[in-house]
């Protein structure tokens, strides 16, 4: 199940499944994506019957345990934002510089530029991000050429699931190639 491109209008909702990142379909989580003209909004609701959660503080190891996550280019396909947030509402953010062949660098955000929540539900765990569009752009955000996925990891008994909007077929979520067009309008 490919995704091909996110459009996304102003003051309208859309919602999204992840589905198993090796394209076997399996739902782990639904997403619901707004744009306000100044921000995007995203309604994580992650099915987990057994919540791992790791990390205290802000940009922790948190892909240590379970979490919800969004990468957005930043001016070019391999230069991208990692935005993490996990069941207990701890959160994550750093620019990424992939150079190919599952080989990054990490760069960590001092200041955390988006806002998020989470809350344990009876089968899972709900997070509410906001993502100012400035906080963005200065980090160099082109909103006329920006590609984005959406993604989560599950920890369980049986190992580690992940899932993502446009599986990326491999056992990694950096695979710029799995990025879509995102397209804001009003």
């Amino acid at each position: 199940m490919q995704t091909e491109r996110v459009d996304l209008k102003a003051g309208k909702s859309v919602r999204f499944d992840l589905v198993s990142n090796s394209g076997a379909g399996e739902k782990g989580a639904s997403v619901t994506a707004e744009y306000t003209l100044t921000s995007l909004k995203l309604l994580f609701y992650a099915y987990d019957g057994d919540i791992i959660s790791y990390g205290k503080a802000y940009n922790e190891s948190l892909w240590k345990g379970d979490t919800v996550e969004m990468f957005v280019t930043l001016g070019r396909d391999d230069r991208y934002l990692e935005l993490e947030v996990n069941p207990d509402g701890i959160t994550y953010a750093a620019l990424v510089e992939n150079e190919g062949d599952g080989r990054f660098r990490l760069e960590f955000l001092d200041e955390m530029p988006f806002e998020a929540t989470a809350e344990r539900v009876a089968d899972g765990y709900v997070s509410r991000w906001e993502v100012p569009l400035d906080n963005l752009k200065k980090l160099g955000f082109d909103p006329e050429n920006a590609k984005f996925n959406l993604y989560m990891q599950d920890y369980c008994k049986d190992g580690l699931k992940l899932y993502a909007l446009n599986p990326t077929l491999k056992d990694s979520f950096h695979v710029v190639s799995a990025f879509v067009p995102l397209k804001l309008s009003e």
